[in-house]
């Protein structure tokens, strides 16, 4: 299978310090820097958008060396085992999330 090469635009950053906690998002306030190199009317226009479909990289984690073993549901033993396409975990083949569910606030 090829393989491709991904060059980010820019840089997310937040005030979430616990990379395993993966609950609660929806509270958390980030803000998207883009890299100067688009300059700075890399985003005229946008504001005409209802929202921005924004790609990530779980950055911080080390990838697991097997992801063949059903793990339990977002870490909880309470929850049944689903396998690494069927769970929200940011320890996947890809490492590349999407947010659930994207603000439109523009600010």
């Amino acid at each position: 299978m090829p393989s491709f090469e991904v060059t980010p635009i820019g840089t997310v950053r937040n005030n979430r310090t616990d990379v395993q906690h993966t609950d609660n998002w929806g509270a958390v306030r980030s803000t998207i820097t883009i890299d100067e190199r688009f300059g700075e009317a890399c985003l005229q226009g946008l504001e005409g958008f209802s929202h921005v479909e924004v790609l990530f990289v779980f950055d911080q984690l080390p990838e697991r060396d097997d992801y063949r073993e059903p793990r339990p549901y977002r870490g909880r033993s309470d929850l049944p085992p689903v396998g690494v396409f069927a769970g929200r975990g940011p320890r996947r083949p890809n490492r590349i999330g999407v947010p659930s569910s994207p603000s439109t606030d523009a600010n």
